[in-house]
Order: structure tokens, then C-alpha cells, then sequence
């Protein structure tokens, strides 16, 4: 169970999060939509505390954190309980596929390096890239190194996986290997908060659907409902667009 609750983030005069409030039950697949500078990434990040939120609150089971006096050792609850897939990948270059996924469960949860070579080796052949574990990033193409970057964030078994538009760097036809990879993963009991721009992905594998725009939260609700018939007159607008495009 995750709750968030009014929370607001600035960058200097800029107001990118207006007061947001959301509830994600565990095992849920939210896919969140909207216009580029709507405030959706950032959502993310401050979820993860990779950006620090101005104010409000954020639960996930038990633990409940207000932003304004965030300790340390809140800030890594919160880290230990998210998993983060960025646009870019974000590998270490200097480190194997397999490497790339052991390494944080070897520092950071204390896992012995062989049982973490098996679940590294396991989750590799989970998103169908057995083959590559001692290839490094710059010999695999991008969807590749996607698809490691997603089994590194289902090695740590976080409360919930934060996907940023884990698309969106990709050229199209490597599309579709990484979005089969997130709808195996949607089928799990792992709660899932993805923001993407591909709008047939999001129809086919969300439970719940929000619209962004503007730092505020403008409509949510399933997929038919959003998709198909959308209230809000900003909702209709954007949809159009996507449609025209």
C-alpha cells in the first residue's frame, strides 16, 4: 500500500507538484499519462527521494514519512522500498550485466556473492537475456540494456517499481522487447507506477490510469474509462493530440 499525500515541489519560482494525492494498493499496475512538464517524472523521483518534495507526506505500508522532517535514515527505508528503471539505462559501464544487477545486492542488502550471482543469473533469463550476463552495456543495444536495467530492480524485491518512461530513448523497434518485459512483470503481485508515453501500452496494462498536466493530478480512473470516455476537457484535448500524432 502506497499514499501519497498533498505533495508539493518547486524548482526555484517553478511549481511542479501542486498538492498531489494518491493511493496505489499493493500488486496495482498505475500507468501515468500526460504533457512533457506536467510533472510526472518528478513525481517519481521524489517518490524515490531523488528529488527532495517541499512538503506533504508519503506511506508505503508502514512506513509514513513527512517530507518536512525527513531523516536519514527515512530517506533510505523509502530507497530500500522503491525501485527505480531510468529513461537512460543507467549501468555501470564497467560492469557485466550480471554485474550490474548483483552489485547493489551485494552492497547494499549484504547478499552473499554466490546466492546473488544465482538470482542475477536467474532474472537475466526472466527477461530473456541469459546469453548476455558477461556482455557489457556498450556491446548491447539499448532495449537490451533496458531489459537488464529492469531485472536489476526486480533483484532488490522492492515495495513497488518506478518505470520513467522506460521507452522513450529507445528506437522503435526495441520497443516491444522492453514493454513485454514490464507486461510479464505486470502479471506478478508487484505493484507497479509507470509513466510512459505509449498510450496503447498503458490501455493494455494498467489497472488504473491518471492523467497529468500542469502539476496536478486532472483525472484518473481504468483504462476503458480514460481511454474511451474521458470527462475532463484537458483529458479530451491531450488524447486528440496523441490520436492526431
Amino acid at each position: 500500500m502506497i499514499k501519497i499525500n498533498n505533495l508539493h515541489k518547486q524548482f526555484g519560482s517553478l511549481k511542479v507538484l501542486k498538492g498531489i494525492d494518491l493511493s496505489i494498493k499493493k500488486g496495482e499496475v498505475v500507468v501515468i499519462i500526460g504533457p512533457s512538464g506536467s510533472g510526472k517524472s518528478t513525481l517519481l523521483r521524489c517518490l524515490n527521494y531523488l528529488e527532495k518534495p517541499d512538503t506533504g507526506s508519503i506511506q508505503i505500508d508502514d512506513l509514513s514519512v513527512n517530507v518536512k522532517n525527513i531523516e536519514k535514515q527515512d530517506i533510505n527505508a523509502l530507497r530500500k522500498s522503491t525501485a527505480m528503471v531510468f529513461q537512460n539505462y543507467n549501468l555501470f559501464k564497467n560492469k557485466t550485466a550480471l554485474e550490474n544487477i548483483t552489485e547493489s545486492l551485494i552492497i547494499v542488502k549484504k547478499t552473499k556473492k554466490e546466492e546473488a550471482t544465482q538470482l542475477g543469473e536467474k532474472l537475466l533469463q526472466q527477461v530473456g537475456l541469459s546469453e548476455k550476463k558477461d556482455a557489457y552495456p556498450s556491446t548491447l543495444s539499448g532495449g537490451q540494456q533496458q531489459r537488464v536495467s529492469i531485472a536489476r530492480a526486480m533483484a532488490l524485491n522492492p515495495k513497488v517499481i518506478l518505470f520513467d518512461e522506460p521507452t522513450s530513448a529507445l528506437d522503435p523497434e526495441l520497443v516491444g522487447e522492453v514493454l513485454h518485459v514490464i507486461r510479464n512483470l505486470a502479471k506478478k503481485t508487484m505493484s507497479l507506477l509507470i509513466v510512459t508515453h505509449e498510450m496503447h501500452f498503458a490501455k493494455e496494462v494498467a489497472d488504473r490510469v491518471i492523467f497529468m498536466d500542469d502539476g496536478n493530478i486532472i483525472e484518473e480512473g481504468s483504462p476503458e474509462n480514460i481511454f474511451t470516455y474521458p470527462q475532463h476537457e484537458r483529458t479530451k484535448k491531450f488524447l486528440k493530440q496523441i490520436i492526431l500524432k
